[in-house]
């Protein structure tokens, strides 16, 4: 069995247009790319190498995600016996070339936006993996989020998850190399849908095909509060103007900017105490 084609991963901050270009880049006559995935990084955590591929792959196949793509645990397994090498990348990666079997596909990708915080554990495992960061204006993805019943409850919340999340892909992604790691701005894909893809798709090297195109998943959403937008840029405003986004308040009041860096820094407090916890929970659930 041949080396198969290097991954695809598009990553971003959630609510940036993942799903728009999930359907474009699956629409490929080549490209295979399924739901999010969510489960690489826990079932790294769990499986240090070397990993044993009787053990690892039923973990993989009972994660919900993998369920919800509805893929034959057979297909998977046939791919996983047949490895020379067993490893944990090659296993992983049966699963997604599973999916893209049964489609007919050559080449698999992945659009789980939360990896932009993983970015160096999958370019560990997949060194020729290309990165495609897609990039919204952080004021909208705020806005997408007040269409959704869970995600983060007020904009300084998301303010935060924006820029954290963002600075993660652009610190992790850039040291790549412009042949790994591509920037992508959810606007321009949607000013120019064709553009945008040819661009994905030379980066990727992959021939563009004009069954990408898909003008009718397109939304509008609502136009955000100026107070929505003031808090936002309290806390991501900086971050905004370095990407070239044009600012609604570039002088916002002192107060709100401490406001927002009180409001930033309780919650790397509360994500650094809810990190500590987990690893104190795994470690007591080790034998």
């Amino acid at each position: 069995m041949s080396d198969p084609a290097p991954p695809l991963f598009v990553v971003g901050c959630d609510r940036s247009g993942s799903t728009l270009l999930r359907l474009m880049l699956d629409a490929h006559p080549d490209l295979a790319v399924p739901g999010e995935s969510h489960f690489i990084p826990e079932l790294r955590r769990r499986f240090p190498d070397p990993v044993d591929p009787e053990v690892l792959t039923p973990a993989l196949l009972r994660t919900p995600h993998f369920r919800h793509w509805k893929v034959a645990e057979s297909s998977v397994w046939e791919r996983v016996r047949v490895m020379e090498h067993p490893s944990f990348a090659g296993v992983i990666e049966a699963a997604f070339l599973a999916n893209a079997d049964e489609q007919e596909k050559s080449r698999w990708g992945d659009t789980t936006p939360i990896y932009v915080r993983s970015i160096p554990l999958l370019h560990a495992l997949w060194p020729d993996a290309r990165f495609v960061h897609l990039i919204r204006d952080g004021r909208d993805v705020a806005l997408s989020y007040r269409s959704l019943h869970r995600g983060p409850d007020t904009v300084w919340v998301v303010a935060h998850t924006w820029r954290r999340d963002v600075t993660a892909g652009i610190r992790d992604g850039q040291p790549l190399g412009t042949d790994r790691y591509l920037e992508v701005r959810y606007e321009d894909l949607v000013a120019d849908a064709k553009a945008g893809l040819q661009t994905i798709c030379a980066f990727a090297d992959l021939p563009f095909d004009e069954a990408m195109l898909d003008p009718g998943a397109r939304q509008e959403h609502p136009t955000p509060a100026p107070e929505e937008i003031r808090h936002f840029e309290a806390v991501a405003g900086g971050l905004l103007g370095d990407l070239g986004y044009e600012r609604r308040f570039p002088d916002v009041a002192a107060r709100e900017r401490v406001e927002g860096a009180l409001r930033s820094g309780a919650l790397d407090l509360r994500a650094a105490a809810g990190h500590v916890r987990r690893r104190l929970g795994r470690r007591r659930a080790r034998p």
